[in-house]
């Protein structure tokens, strides 16, 4: 077949800002957002690379 596997893939990733939770569109489950919140996933997210 010859396709080519790319070496990386790109992930992309948002802040969740209008709060986190496991179900879309409502705040079941959810935790609040604060910028104290948003700058932890940030650094997370930048030390995994993405």
């Amino acid at each position: 077949m010859g396709h080519e596997i790319p070496d990386r893939i790109k992930v992309l990733w948002f802040l969740p800002t209008h709060g986190d939770s496991r179900y879309l569109g409502t705040s079941e489950g959810g935790r609040a957002v604060d910028l104290p919140y948003l700058t932890q996933v940030a650094q997370a997210a930048d030390t995994l690379g993405y």
